[in-house]
């Protein structure tokens, strides 16, 4: 599965960005990614659903998450007011593992 994660906003005014592929992450990061993406019903989550509001606390974090597996394509944008309670496990994971990434590019 490649995963495209975006995350900017909050008290700080993050960007983070992470991009993987299952197939080339160490097997149990991987196979953590795919139950995270499974037990969250991403890929039956309907854009109207989580769509943008304008209003909306001040901090509030914005994210763009496209997941490519197979014949299953899908991206989503939507921020933690719009954000169904199901993704947030994969969220959280996803935002610590971009801040990884990006302390790893410095």
């Amino acid at each position: 599965m490649h995963i495209d994660f975006k995350c900017s906003g909050g008290f700080a005014n993050l960007q983070l960005t992470y991009l993987a592929d299952t197939d080339e992450l160490p097997q149990e990061l991987a196979q953590e990614l795919l139950r995270l993406v499974e037990s969250s019903g991403f890929f039956e989550i309907q854009p109207e659903q989580v769509a943008l509001r304008t209003s909306g606390p001040p901090d509030v974090f914005f994210y763009s998450l496209s997941l490519s597996d197979g014949s299953r394509q899908k991206t989503l944008a939507f921020n933690d007011v719009t954000a169904p309670g199901s993704l947030q496990p994969l969220l959280g994971r996803l935002r610590r593992l971009a801040m990884v990434q990006c302390r790893q590019r410095k």
